[in-house]
């Protein structure tokens, strides 16, 4: 058990984090995809993360939530798996048109956020290794090939 005045403190530098900026600076759908980056990078700290950013946390995760890490589709949508409020899971359900999409949401929220650039080196970071799967065709086969159907991933 850690002394009130070092929780206080260690309560503000959360706060002043670029994780707390990015995640108290979006609402709605955003928000559940920047809590799922979050909880895949800093799989252990996210919960007091949310507790020292929003003082009425319970610990429960609010619906809907996405159950897994993105995956870009052979469309070149970017997809995960989200729980809906009903309960429900929806798999592959479309978050982001496509990679760029996504990189341009990314870059106008740390934009709108001011975030420093070694922060939204970092953010990028964290939204890269969130793409956990690649499903496109590789673009560097000749179409012609036998094997240019091959999955990158």
């Amino acid at each position: 058990m850690l002394a009130p005045e070092v929780e206080r403190v260690l309560e503000f530098e959360l706060r002043a984090s670029w994780q707390a900026k990015v995640l108290v600076g979006t609402r709605g759908p955003a928000r559940a995809v920047i809590m799922s980056m979050l909880a895949h990078a800093y799989e252990h700290a996210l919960v007091t993360l949310c507790a020292a950013v929003f003082p009425d946390f319970d610990g429960s995760m609010p619906v809907p939530y996405l159950e897994s890490c993105a995956k870009i589709a052979k469309t070149g949508a970017v997809c995960a798996d989200v729980r809906g409020k009903d309960g429900k899971l929806h798999a592959d359900t479309v978050l982001f048109q496509s990679d760029i999409e996504m990189r341009d949401a990314c870059r106008k929220l740390a934009d709108r956020l001011k975030l420093p650039d070694d922060d939204r080196v970092e953010f990028f970071k964290v939204a890269q290794r969130w793409l956990v799967a690649d499903r496109r065709l590789d673009p560097t086969f000749d179409p012609r090939d036998p094997d240019a159907k091959r999955l990158v991933h």
